[in-house]
């Protein structure tokens, strides 16, 4: 989209038409992942939707809601309802010009539940029109859960990795694997089995969790394989909507 002349972005408007959405986050990711890890896999997912001709891709939104990653150097960070009003506003000018369906493609766990909650009111507030918020990890599951024998904590671990692996493999440093997994553990810090924090320092030394050690990248490229083609079939169905 962002190469376009706006007189054939006009002409690219229809109702089969779904805007595709990059939201990441600028976070530490332990010892040997950058620090735009999300925003790096939510860029590279939303790119495969390119080839699909009823996709239009738009510019990407780098900070997510991540303040309990704060301790740790480079983490940025936005409120919760400031990321809801600001992608929000983005998605009003996309209706605005007519654009009915969109996708968010999100890479951040943290964006997840106001994403979702912008999604609902702005949907209420404007009928006909369709938002659906698409994280890869959730979409994959099932498969992800097969593959590791449980479900990952996926925040800088094995799983993460190998996905950040097979999209940008120069941005990571798997000589830091062993000193990052270094005292991680699951996501989170709990007390007789309730949650009693997710202020990442609580838990985990270097800011990974998991063990990054375990990182394969043939993993890594079956969970973009099949996460590229769970987008494709949701820009499909939602251009036949």
């Amino acid at each position: 989209m962002k190469t376009l002349p706006w007189q054939y972005f006009e002409k690219e408007v229809s109702d089969k038409k779904v805007a595709i959405l990059p939201v990441g986050s600028i976070e530490q990711h332990g010892l040997h992942a950058p620090l735009g890890t999300d925003l790096f896999i939510a860029e590279g997912l939303a790119g495969t939707a390119e080839a699909h001709e009823d996709a239009i891709v738009l510019p990407s939104i780098p900070v997510g809601v991540a303040e309990y990653h704060r301790d740790f150097a480079g983490s940025l960070w936005v409120k919760p309802e400031t990321l809801k009003q600001y992608v929000g506003e983005i998605i009003g000018s996309l209706i605005f010009h007519g654009i009915k369906k969109v996708i968010i493609v999100n890479g951040h766990g943290g964006n997840r539940e106001p994403m979702k909650e912008m999604a609902r009111y702005l949907m209420l507030d404007n009928p006909g029109i369709s938002i659906v918020v698409w994280t890869w990890f959730e979409s994959i599951e099932a498969d992800i859960i097969k593959m590791y024998g449980r479900r990952p904590p996926l925040h800088a671990d094995e799983t993460e990795t190998a996905m950040l692996m097979a999209i940008q493999p120069d941005s990571i440093k798997p000589e830091h694997y062993e000193e990052s997994a270094k005292g991680a553990g699951e996501w989170g810090k709990f007390y007789k089995g309730t949650m009693v924090s997710q202020v990442v320092k609580d838990f985990s030394p270097t800011g990974a969790t998991g063990n990054p050690a375990l990182t394969d990248p043939e993993r890594g490229k079956h969970m973009f394989e099949l996460s590229k083609e769970n987008l494709k079939e949701l820009i499909r169905y939602m251009s036949d909507l």
